[in-house]
């Protein structure tokens, strides 16, 4: 059943329209679409074309181990795209039967839906649109509140317990002004974001509530950082990192995979080389720090950073999200080498986020920096700093 409240959402929000079957790579390509059992059956009674009844008698699947939530699935084809999407880029399901035919993510998708701690929605990065409608902006993402209806998703118990003190959004909001801090580089304001954190981290574990109230108003001085000068032993650092984040891409993305190992062959160790496309892509693209602002808070808000749902330490999270940043500098630099069209830096940065929101990959990234020593400031510092 629908509901209307107010929900806290980016000012973009109201901006964002599907481009339908006009997506170069379609939001459900490489990955399967679940369905719950009461979106299953209601599909399943359905009338519709011959057609469609045996594109779904093939395509879709109830699953090994179903659950309420997820009882079926239809899974990718052997070339990854979706077996319902049509030669005009639109889904058969939605096209014939409309959107009550679709699953649950399918309507919402792009749009994520967050009702633990209050009422926000906001789009996913993993959608091209998104990202074209972030970088049609120069001005820092705002939040607002709205009334909007939803037919809301059930509330699941968190899994893991974060000490918040009540200001779990105020906090997350705050760490997000950090990444807007447009008077520093990204990376310095990456590193003002992580002592921050530290410092809330420890203040929360002692539920010292004024001193959390001192941290959120600005009234406790955070460690100065200074920029750090490049140097060959950087890169041969920051490539090995790169170099183990695409190992992990084995079962989980082919297409991010392929663009990392083209950029590994490509850099192959050599400064000059990335330099040369480093400093390409940010000739071909001057609001290059802009669109990662954007993209990164876009992610945080979204992915509610640093309280996600895992049994994760908050200065891990940290670490996680630098994953995430160096993986989007790597690969954009690496496949923007010699391009000059904006949208294939959108279609990486998208297959990037597909691959960070479907899966637990910037959790194994950041396990993965720290067991070869990527785990102090000055370590990640140097990394997201190439």
């Amino acid at each position: 059943m629908k509901e209307t409240h107010e929900f806290l959402i980016p000012d973009y929000y109201e901006h964002f329209a599907c481009k339908m079957g006009g997506c170069r790579t379609a939001c459900c390509e490489g990955w399967p679409i679940s369905f719950s059992l009461e979106d299953y059956y209601r599909l399943m009674g359905e009338e519709c074309s011959a057609q469609l009844r045996r594109k779904l008698d093939m395509g879709l699947h109830i699953k090994l181990s179903p659950t309420p939530d997820a009882y079926a699935e239809i899974a990718p084809r052997y070339d990854g795209s979706c077996p319902m999407r049509m030669e005009d880029g639109r889904c058969a399901l939605h096209a014939e039967l409309g959107e009550q035919a679709l699953s649950y993510t399918c309507r919402l998708y792009p749009r994520g839906v967050r009702t633990e701690n209050g009422y926000e929605c906001s789009c996913a990065n993993s959608c091209e649109a998104v990202l074209e409608l972030l970088f049609s902006r120069d001005e820092p993402i705002e939040f607002i509140r709205q009334e909007l209806t939803f037919d809301l998703p059930k509330v699941e118990k968190p899994a893991v317990f974060f000490e918040t003190l009540g200001r779990e959004q105020e906090i997350r909001l705050w760490l997000i002004r950090h990444m807007q801090n447009q008077m520093l580089p990204i990376p310095l304001r990456m590193m003002a974001m992580g002592h921050a954190l530290t410092a809330l981290d420890e203040a929360l574990s002692a539920r010292d509530e004024s001193e959390v109230d001192r941290l959120l108003r600005g009234q406790r001085r955070i460690k100065p950082l200074q920029a750090t000068e490049l140097t060959p032993g950087h890169l041969d650092f920051g490539l090995r990192i790169a170099g183990e984040m695409i190992k992990l891409l084995d079962e989980h993305s082919h297409s991010v995979r392929s663009y990392g190992e083209d950029a590994l062959a490509y850099f192959d160790h050599s400064f000059d080389r990335y330099a040369k496309a480093r400093d390409h892509f940010e000739r071909v693209l001057p609001k290059w720090d802009i669109w990662f602002e954007h993209m990164m808070v876009n992610h945080m808000f979204f992915a509610r950073f640093p309280f996600q749902d895992r049994p994760v330490s908050l200065p891990d999270e940290f670490i996680a999200l630098c994953a995430v940043y160096s993986l989007l500098r790597f690969l954009g630099i690496g496949h923007m080498r010699d391009k000059t069209d904006a949208c294939a830096f959108v279609d990486v940065a998208a297959a990037a986020f597909r691959l960070v929101d479907h899966t637990a990959f910037d959790r194994y990234a950041a396990r993965m920096m720290k067991k070869l020593g990527c785990d102090d400031f000055a370590r990640i510092h140097d990394l997201i700093s190439l």
